[in-house]
């Protein structure tokens, strides 16, 4: 689990800035603005193709590491340009391509954004710029946030526990008053009906449960 490939197998890596992911991973290049323009146009072009083969929701991935969310977290985002340094700076790629995204996918159908709530290691995203950034992207035509946490670097993991992610998924709901799909070892119908009624999410992703099942009886 997350070792590169082979060299020889491998292709070069990008991300906000040179900084790996781990000690053991390659250093990615700096995204420069010509990448940035690639990426959102193929990102606009994924849309495309999803609308004409009748997908009735998109989910954009901003979340746990990956190439956007690189540009989020100021763990990963040391750029000198525009695109780093305040939580606005940080944000302007990622707004850039959920714009275009926006533009792109059918007005009727729901869009819906992943993105980290927090990095849970020192230096990662405070909660007043998480929220914040849930505010810019429910502004930029996200109609619903697919709230996570973690994984911006190989030493950032949530606390693993019985729905780890629901506080995330109730501080961005309340906070930042934008519908949220809550996830994290949410594993019973019965938990999915409290988290909505109670007001702490909009929808939930169903993990399969970790509970040891019991053994098939023998014949």
């Amino acid at each position: 689990m997350d070792r590169p490939l082979a060299e020889a197998e491998a292709w070069p890596v990008v991300s906000a800035s040179p900084i790996a992911h781990a000690t053991w991973m390659p250093v990615p290049g700096e995204l420069d603005h010509a990448g940035m323009e690639r990426v959102c146009a193929g990102f606009v072009a994924a849309a495309r193709r999803a609308a004409e083969l009748g997908h009735r929701l998109l989910l954009l991935d901003f979340a746990q590491g990956s190439l956007v969310a690189s540009f989020i977290s100021p763990l990963a985002n040391h750029r000198q340009d525009e695109f780093g340094g305040s939580l606005g700076n940080r944000m302007r790629y990622p707004l850039q391509v959920l714009n275009a995204v926006r533009a792109a996918w059918p007005a009727e159908l729901p869009l819906a954004v992943a993105y980290s709530a927090a990095d849970h290691l020192r230096g990662g995203l405070p909660q007043e710029e998480s929220v914040a950034a849930a505010v810019l992207l429910r502004d930029a035509g996200a109609d619903m946030l697919l709230v996570l946490t973690g994984q911006t670097t190989a030493d950032s993991h949530p606390e693993y526990g019985p729905a780890y992610g629901v506080p995330y998924s109730d501080l961005v709901r309340n906070e930042a008053g934008v519908p949220t799909i809550a996830c994290g070892q949410i594993t019973t119908l019965d938990e999915v009906n409290t988290l909505l009624a109670a007001g702490r999410a909009d929808l939930c992703v169903l993990d399969r449960s970790l509970r040891a099942e019991p053994a098939p009886a023998q014949r």
